[in-house]
This record gives structure tokens, sequence and C-alpha cells, in this order.
């Protein structure tokens, strides 16, 4: 028979699983019975400060991801997350999500661009589908235009579509692939076809970017991802210490003796082994340092390798304007105008909502923090004001106040950081999370931010002073004895933390979503209540 554990603590039952009376002890003994919250249902809107002091910040940022969403792993959070930046003054920022868009940049040895492409979401990239570039079109300008492109057609590998390593196909075309344009010889598999010409340097306009798969279906982007290079010379053009970047964080080096034979194409790629790349045959593998941006400007808890796509998301550059307005950003995000076109799909009425700052100054936005405080409340209703798991701001800002005014809040290796108020009392006003832009490592900081969002409980208070050594903790699925799950383990389960009297959960081991925590142990002695004895719940 199945007992409603609430029900029988309310009268007196259910002893084994609350603890059986022992009169035998001279202290009281307690039980205290919590439940975990329910899984929580969140939409995170993260702005970011892209002033030209913030390289460093987005850097460390970029690279903790994983430690954000650590805390939703295994217990079911429904989130979402946006990214907008700081920058009221470039109409194509203003609250307007990014993502979707990249650059590939092919660099000399000495940071000279070879070739350039820029994307964005208007080029239609879709999953699986490379972009190629048409053979009538060759030309390190031609390439530029979002026309002379297009999405492939033809299967390879593991059923991805596009040519990689071949000649590309006519844009509207779906006859075979156009022939080299160079009379040097074949290329297309990487070889010289005849007689080969010197082996030098090239300059730019010498070396094109033809075609590039930035979301394959049949690999993981980890390791699916690759470019085509094309060399259009009669010679063999030498690519060492050559280097892939774009405007944000990536930077990989090509490895030494990197060289492409006179019209032939070379492939770029995570990883050589076709198992890995869907197919794709590559011939030069950079494994770390390069990734290219998918069309998405909504990561959900269901997006195929998120971590990558944020890494690309949250390197928004340092040219925006120096005048940082990120309350006017998040506001303008969520407004009717931008919710109804650009940010479609990210606020949903079921969803909680948290505002995430990062940056190192103060925001000059044109309302008084009060007004925003309101305006991001009532768009989840009246409900909000008390409840701050609804609407919660956090700020990863100069947190302090500096003794005197002109002064810095903080100072690290990377710079200094401006006491960020505006941002530090709506954290304070929601009991967000709020952190130092100025801390070296940023794991700690995005395993806080992500457990915040989670909605989970971290820390349960016991009611009453606990003697650590007889303290049992056990873990149960629901409200019943048969749910048992296992008895937790002190400081490898959990730990004991003295000073607050409460069971510690780290971010590896919250209790699931609505599962209950049973603390049984003796309370420290009294002379008061030495021969007394109860039994309670705490919710």
């Amino acid at each position: 028979m199945r007992n409603d554990l609430k029900g029988a603590v309310g009268a007196g039952l259910l002893l084994s699983l609350l603890g059986c009376s022992d009169y035998s002890y001279s202290q009281k003994t307690r039980t205290d019975v919590f439940q975990q919250l329910r899984r929580n249902t969140v939409d995170v809107l993260m702005v970011v400060d892209s002033s030209c002091s913030m390289f460093e910040e987005q850097d460390k940022l970029a690279a903790n991801f994983s430690s954000f969403i650590t805390a939703f792993d295994g217990v079911d959070v429904d989130w979402q997350m946006s990214v907008v930046t700081t920058d009221m003054v470039d109409a194509a920022h203003q609250g307007r999500f990014v993502g979707g868009d990249d650059e590939i940049e092919l660099r000399d040895a000495e940071g000279r661009v070879i070739d350039r492409v820029a994307y964005d979401l208007s080029w239609g990239l879709s999953a699986g589908v490379a972009h190629q570039l048409s053979p009538d079109h060759l030309g390190a300008t031609d390439n530029d235009v979002a026309e002379h492109w297009c999405a492939a057609a033809s299967p390879f590998g593991a059923g991805d579509l596009g040519s990689p390593g071949e000649a590309n196909p006519a844009c509207g075309s779906a006859g075979p692939p156009a022939p080299p344009d160079t009379g040097s010889g074949d290329g297309g598999d990487g070889s010289d076809g005849g007689s080969a010409g010197d082996l030098r340097v090239p300059v730019a306009g010498e070396v094109l970017i033809t075609e590039f798969l930035a979301d394959p279906a049949a690999a993981d982007d980890a390791l699916g991802e690759w470019i085509e290079l094309h060399n259009p010379t009669a010679d063999r053009l030498d690519l060492s210490g050559f280097r892939l970047t774009d405007a944000g964080r990536n930077l990989a080096e090509l490895p030494a003796d990197t060289v492409i034979e006179p019209g032939a194409w070379l492939v770029v790629g995570r990883d050589l082994d076709p198992a890995n790349t869907g197919g794709a045959p590559v011939s030069v593998a950079v494994p770390t340092g390069f990734t290219l941006n998918n069309a998405v400007r909504v990561l959900t808890s269901s997006t195929p390798g998120a971590g990558e796509i944020f890494s690309e998301m949250v390197a928004v550059g340092v040219t925006g304007s120096g005048i940082e307005m990120g309350l006017d950003a998040a506001r303008a995000a969520l407004s009717p105008d931008l919710l109804a076109g650009h940010n479609a799909g990210f606020l949903r009425d079921a969803a909680n909502l948290s505002v995430i700052f990062i940056s190192d100054e103060n925001d000059y936005s044109t309302d008084a923090t009060n007004d925003y405080y309101d305006h991001f409340v009532a768009l989840k209703g009246d409900e909000a004001y008390r409840d701050h798991g609804i609407v919660n701001f956090s700020a990863v800002v100069g947190k302090d106040a500096p003794p005197y005014d002109g002064q810095p809040s903080c100072e690290s290796g990377n710079g200094v950081a401006a006491y960020g108020a505006r941002y530090v009392d709506l954290a304070a006003r929601t009991d967000g999370a709020l952190e130092s832009i100025c801390d070296e490592d940023f794991s700690p900081i995005a395993e806080e931010l992500g457990l915040l969002v989670s909605g989970l409980e971290l820390t349960f208070v016991l009611t009453e002073l606990c003697n650590e050594d007889t303290l049992i903790v056990s873990l149960y699925g629901d409200s019943t004895d048969e749910s048992f799950i296992r008895e937790l383990e002190k400081d490898v389960d959990y730990s004991f933390d003295a000073v607050q009297n409460a069971l510690v959960f780290r971010a590896d081991q919250v209790p699931p979503s609505e599962s209950y925590i049973v603390a049984d142990y003796q309370v420290l002695a009294r002379s008061s209540d030495r021969t007394s004895e109860s039994t309670e719940v705490t919710e």
C-alpha cells in the first residue's frame, strides 16, 4: 500500500520513513523532509558588453559555457537562451539577438588577409547542407557577394550535401561540377594533374574560400565542420603557418607543410577521419580554435552542439559603442516589435525570465533603474514582484563600490572594471547572482549562474542545530516510502555546512526535480530539552 509522505507526517504515521521513536536517547531527535523544487522552464537573456575592453571577458565566458549547463544536466531544465550586446547606437544591434552570422578569414603568418567570406541568416544555411561558391564567380571579391553562393544539392559521404575537395557545380545547375579553371592540371583531388609551378607563399586573392559546411547533420559540429580552399594559380602555394580567424575568438594555425597544388581544392576541417567528419575528405585538421556559427539565434535545451554555438554567439566582438546601455538593450530585445520579428520565439508565456548582464562598465541607459525593474516584472505579472524565481537579474560586473569616486571597482590582469551600480541594484532586488568580472576563473561564475537559472535548490537549512555525527540523509523519488532511492554519503553526495546548519549540494550533486531529501539527526544537547523528542517536516 502506497502512503502519501506529507499526509502520513501530519497523522504521525510512516514512522519507517520519518524515524522511529527512541526514548532511550538523552537528546532530542529530528527528521526534516525537504522537497526539491520542480523542473524549471526558463528563458535566459544574456546581455554582453561589446565595447573595446571586453575581449578577454568574452573569451572566458565562451570557454566556460559547459560549466553553465552543468547545472541543467540530469534535472531536465527546459531552458532557452539568447544573446544581445550593450550597443544601442549601431542599428544592427539595438536589442537584436546575435547569432546566425560569422566570418571566415584566411590570414598569412603576418596577419594579412588573403581571403574573407562573411555570412548571415539571409544566406539560408541549414543543417547538413554546405554553401558553395558558383564557379563562374571565382574571385577574391566575387565571393564576398551572397548571391554568388548557393546551397549544395549533391550528397557526399554519409549523406550531407556538398562537394568537398572538388569543383563546385554552377549555382542553379543540376549538372556535374564545372571543370577546373586552370590549365595546370586536374587538381580536384588535391594533386596537380600536370607540371607544377614553383612553391611560394600566396598573396591576397590567390587562395579563395569556395565552400563551407557550418552545420553538419552526419557528424557533430565539433568534428564535422569544414571549409574548402581553392588555388586558381599555376603555382604550388604554401600555407604553412597561415591562420583561420574571424571577428570573434577564432584563431587556428594551419600546420607546417600545408600546400595547395595548382588548380586544387583543399579541405580544412576539425578531424582527419572520414568516420568522424560525415565522410568529408579533410586534408588538414585544426581541432581547436576554429568553429563556424550555425543559423541559430535562440539556443534551447535540445539544440545540438549548444556549446559550440554559444562560444560563437557570446563572442560579440569589441567594436560596440563605449556608452554601454545594457538595460535599454534588454528592454528592446523583449519589445513586441523585435519579438514578432528578429527575436521571434524567445519569450514564452509559461517560462520564468532570467536576465544576465556581463560588463566592465556601469549602465548608461536612459531611464531610472526602477523603471526597468517594473517593465520586466510586468512582462510576467504581479506575482513576479513576490516570487523572484519568476523574474530575476544577475550580473557579472564590477560588484564592489570603490572607496572614492573615480576609482575602479576591481582590477585584474585583463584590465579594470568600473562599479556596475545599476546592474548591482537589479541583482540585489531579485536575489540574483552577483559576481566579479575581474575574477580570473569564470568557471565557478558560470556554474553559479547556471544553478540560479535552473531554479533548483542547493542548500537545505535544518530546523534545529544538528549533531553532525548522527546525521543520516536519504533520497526519495516521491512522497512514498516505496520510492526510496538510496542513502546519501556525506562529503561524497553532499556536504554539511556547520555555520549554516545546512545540507549543501554541488552542481553535480543536485537532487533531482521534485525529489525528497530526508534528514534524520540528533539535536545538539540543550539543558532545557534533553528529554523531549519531535518529528517535523520542512518543505
